[in-house]
């Protein structure tokens, strides 16, 4: 635990920092030994503060977890580039929608309210106080209000003649601004948390607290660049804290920077500025009006985000969205694993798919209701999950005259709030189940540079194993690489590791505990080939455990490769990248790789071994991400084989049949159990952000095992509003669901 004081009392020390003219350097700086011992540690430090200690956020009231919410965003229109904002006709429409909370900006690229601060107003708003009206009106209409605060969102137009912005820019090692795009009106200048805007940040949020009497804060950042995010800055500022924590120069990101250095910063930069600038906000709330506190925390799964890791400091964070509607639940389920309360947007988010435009900054059209039916599934996975809904936006709403409800946007997010607002309990009781856990590898994300590693494709090793555990029936929950303790661990009978070649020597030897206690693990390909910043081993972290020594230092990719099990004449497709490896004793090969165009046997390929009282797969190559890419039946039934033995007796719900575009997600209450289907079946839109349409499936067999000692007292089909009939076999209930058209949920109530 001295470690862990070390880190904590570190981020402490440099958040009173900035708030002093910066010192002069150290004579000397911390030794190599200290610093890496509190980059190893200090993220360790601030996770677990989430749950003690003086940056600890405490439970977040039972009414924020359900929200739902109309989002009058400011970087567009009725706010930007012309103020056009009505407060009663907003209100009025949040109404309409049967939204309980409105979300309004109090900053974007300019304040919205007659701000004290430095920060510049609109220049069309006058004497005017928009937002006291909107939080007024709110409160009059029965409806939370929320304050939009950004934390160094780029903001400063770079045509602007405002004395105050170059004391403020992110830059360079040769002294130029940052600068960045954003909604496709202009560009616009990078802000450094270093600099004093820092100071102004944090009088704007104390204005915005103790003047107005918002409900919840949600803070769109920290940030630190946008466009430039992962620069290093080199303004004054940043240079002498910098100096100041580590006595040293910030790295210039080339050949003259050494890998520790790049390291030793970013850690600094993440932890001790960043996510302590988040810290203090948060702190600072509590101790003057403690009102429930979120954030964007969009880059979560991103590389090297700077506020990816700061959820355990406030109540909760919203995933923006997602490409599918799988992914979507994934990213949902993710946050929720965290044990904070989550939101999520619905609609396009003001994007559209912009292949041929030049200026991807220039997103379409915000002034126009351009969400379809799929509005609905993206309503219906937000409702299955039990996250808070956040509709974006006013501005698509804005032109519809007389009342929203006029547009099909309007209605569907009319339906959405309705139904989630008629069955609240899902939101305040029910509780996803998993028996299996999936290791989400940010660190791998953020520090891997392997010759065949391929970044932009990482992802689908995680999306393929929640995939195929979803696919073959089982709950699931992807979890956090930097998360994982014994304690995380022992919620599972099963953790899949997906390709996560970063893994700390800590990592590695939770994960051994968790086989020894009785666990399964499946890991695949090169996971634990590094530690957790990227650095090679010799051999596999994990060896020991899993039984296997790496033949050559990278994987090899060939075509038409096969997986030849023993015993069966039938191949099944193997993933065409894949890691020669050897096995030591007490090892079973379960499958051979085959080179079927030169009729070679290329040695094993999936093995098992026992390990104390529990079971370890080993998978050399990353077939989930196969089945992700291909969807391929023979990998889904092979894989079902694998896990039914280990996860078959805990199986909550079985569908027969295959129903392409189904998936179901299971829930369960003190008094009721959930079953969620979500029907993404219809024509196929082969572009992101399309329009699309759905199409029903029809007689879906279902059964739902009862908990031991219950039994069905009553079951519903929500949507539908019917109560359908069932038999009880052992332990099951077993019913037909006559019509899923996008989502119903079946609601068994417990006896």
């Amino acid at each position: 635990m001295r470690h862990l004081a070390i880190a904590g009392a570190g981020l402490r020390r440099f958040g009173d920092a900035l708030d002093r003219q910066p010192a002069e350097a150290h004579a000397e700086g911390p030794s190599r030994r200290d610093w890496v011992e509190q980059a190893s540690l200090g993220l360790l430090a601030t996770y677990a503060m989430g749950s003690k200690g003086l940056a600890a956020a405490p439970d977040a009231p039972d009414w924020v977890h359900g929200l739902r919410i109309l989002n009058a965003e400011a970087y567009n229109p009725p706010f930007y580039p012309l103020y056009r904002y009505d407060p009663e006709r907003a209100v009025k429409i949040a109404v309409e929608l049967n939204a309980n909370a409105f979300r309004y900006p109090a900053a974007s690229y300019y304040a919205y309210f007659p701000t004290k601060t430095r920060y510049p107003i609109h220049p069309d708003l006058a004497a005017a106080d928009p937002m006291r009206a909107t939080v007024d009106l709110c409160h009059k209409a029965g409806v939370k209000a929320i304050a939009y605060i950004p934390i160094n969102h780029p903001f400063m137009q770079i045509e602007s003649k405002n004395p105050d912005f170059p004391n403020w820019v992110k830059r360079d090692s040769s002294g130029v601004p940052m600068t960045t795009a954003h909604y496709g009106f202009g560009r616009f200048y990078e802000g450094c948390l270093n600099s004093p805007l820092r100071q102004q940040i944090f009088d704007l949020v104390r204005e915005v607290l103790t003047k107005y009497d918002f409900d919840v804060l949600y803070f769109d950042g920290p940030y630190q660049g946008m466009d430039n995010a992962r620069m290093f800055c080199h303004c004054r500022y940043c240079r002498a804290a910098y100096r100041s924590a580590r006595g040293k120069e910030i790295p210039r990101q080339d050949n003259s920077s050494s890998f520790e250095q790049t390291l030793e910063y970013t850690l600094w930069m993440r932890d001790e500025v960043v996510i302590a600038t988040l810290r203090d906000v948060r702190e600072m709330i509590r101790r003057t009006r403690d009102v429930p506190v979120l954030y964007n925390d969009t880059g979560l799964v991103g590389k090297q985000q700077w506020r990816g890791r700061a959820f355990p400091v406030v109540d909760g964070f919203m995933f923006e969205a997602a490409e599918t509607p799988q992914q979507k639940l994934f990213n949902l389920q993710l946050g929720k694993s965290t044990g904070k309360t989550i939101w999520t947007y619905l609609g396009h988010h003001t994007q559209y798919n912009r292949e041929h435009m030049k200026d991807q900054s220039v997103r379409g059209w915000y002034s126009y209701p351009i969400d379809g039916d799929e509005l609905l599934l993206d309503g219906a996975i937000a409702v299955a999950a039990g996250a808070g809904m956040v509709y974006w936006s006013l501005s698509r709403l804005w032109p519809v005259r007389d009342t929203p409800l006029h547009s099909s946007s309007g209605r569907y997010v009319r339906q959405i709030f309705d139904f989630a607002g008629q069955h609240e309990t899902m939101y305040r009781a029910a509780r996803s189940a998993p028996r299996a856990g999936v290791l989400v590898g940010t660190q791998s994300i953020d520090w891997y540079s392997g010759e065949t590693f391929v970044p932009a494709a990482y992802s689908n090793c995680f999306h393929g194993a929640y995939g195929l555990l979803k696919d073959t029936g089982h709950e699931a929950e992807p979890f956090l690489d930097f998360t994982l303790t014994s304690q995380i661990l022992s919620k599972y009978a099963l953790v899949w590791v997906p390709n996560a070649p970063c893994l700390s020597d800590a990592q590695c030897e939770h994960l051994t505990r968790f086989v020894e206690a009785g666990g399964t693990l499946i890991a695949t390909h090169l996971t634990s080939v590094a530690d957790e910043f990227g650095r090679r081993r010799e051999q596999l972290g994990l060896s020991r455990l899993l039984g296997v020594r790496f033949k050559t230092a990278e994987p090899i990719e060939r075509p038409d490769l096969y997986l030849r099990i023993p015993g069966q004449p039938q191949l099944i497709p193997q993933d065409p990248q894949i890691m020669p490896f050897e096995t030591m004793d007490g090892v079973t090969v379960l499958a051979e790789t085959w080179d079927a165009a030169r009729e070679r046997n290329l040695g094993p390929a999936i093995v098992a071994r026992s390990h104390g009282k529990g079971r370890v797969l080993y998978i050399g190559s990353s077939l989930e991400a196969v089945y992700l890419e291909t969807r391929l039946t023979p990998l889904r039934e092979y894989f079902a084989g694998l896990l039914e033995p280990i996860l078959g007796q805990s199986r909550r719900y079985r569908i027969l049949g295959d129903h392409p575009g189904l998936m179901a997600h299971f829930r369960a209450a003190p008094n009721a159990l959930y079953l969620h289907l979500l029907a993404d079946a219809g024509g196929r839109v082969h572009k992101a952000h399309a329009r699309e349409t759905f199409l029903p499936i029809s007689d879906l067999k279902v059964g739902i095992r009862m908990p031991p000692g219950r039994r069905a007292a009553e079951i519903r089909l929500l949507r539908a509003g019917v109560a359908p009939g069932f038999k009880v076999r052992q332990d099951w209930v077993e019913l037909t669901v006559p019509r899923v058209l996008i989502h119903e949920a079946i609601e068994v109530r417990l006896a």
